[in-house]
């Protein structure tokens, strides 16, 4: 940051998207970059994934909780927490689609315009879940939902993948519905490619796909990436 400060080249950014982060003072110093580069660019957007946790366990240290909390998703534009994620920041349980919509107008009554929860375990069976997203701007709320099968393996990266392409395709279409349709068809497509050649790597057809066959095949899929085929359609909820 003091070099792209000292040569002028932190004016030109829009956008700036943080991920997953291991300690607090790095986390304070994001802060401080948030700061610095929306009084530089104050058109800037910023995306930030409160990456924490999943399925009821945090993989980072607990001291982070407040300080996302209380100090980083304040300055966020756009936030995608997961339903684990979206419970730690609220500090209320999550078991119905009303208490997700409940959990997302905590984030709107903080000055958030955009909350993208990129996965819950609210799809109308156990073979699927559920996203959901929603904008609130200038007194306009927009909400938008999309049920997403459920595969039989565990991917690493699938949360950093929905906020980079939800940033990608709000900042190409401005639409939630439209970017929430892309980026979880996009995430289907990658994720039926890295299972499918994963599983045609096994040696002993019975065996399950290891964690390092299950790489995100993201090379691959640039052509889904780019423009996924649509069969899951989002809806726009009123």
């Amino acid at each position: 940051m003091e070099g792209l400060t000292a040569n002028k080249l932190d004016q030109t950014y829009t956008h700036l998207l943080t991920g997953y982060i291991g300690s607090p003072s790095f986390l304070y110093k994001v802060a401080e970059v948030v700061h610095h580069l929306k009084k530089v660019c104050p058109n800037l957007t910023y995306i930030c994934d409160p990456v924490m946790g999943d399925n009821g366990q945090m993989y980072v240290p607990q001291d982070l909780l407040p300080i996302y909390r209380d100090t980083i998703v304040p300055l966020a534009d756009i936030v995608t927490p997961n339903q684990y994620e979206l419970e730690l920041l609220t500090e209320k349980p999550v078991h119905s689609v009303e208490e997700a919509w409940a959990a997302v107008d905590w984030f709107h009554q903080r000055g958030i315009k955009t909350v993208a929860i990129s996965s819950s375990q609210l799809g109308s069976n156990n073979n699927r879940l559920l996203a959901l997203a929603s904008t609130l701007v200038d007194g306009k709320r927009r909400r938008a939902t999309i049920e997403i099968p459920l595969l039989d393996a565990t991917f690493t990266g699938t949360g950093d993948l929905f906020a980079a392409l939800f940033l990608a395709w709000m900042a190409k279409t401005g639409d939630i519905c439209v970017a929430l349709e892309k980026t979880q068809n996009t995430i289907q497509a990658v994720l039926k490619r890295t299972l499918d050649i994963a599983t045609k790597e096994l040696k002993n057809k019975k065996d399950k796909p290891s964690v390092g066959q299950l790489e995100l095949r993201l090379i691959q899929s640039k052509g889904d990436i780019e423009d996924a085929a649509i069969t899951l359609k989002a809806k726009i909820i009123s």
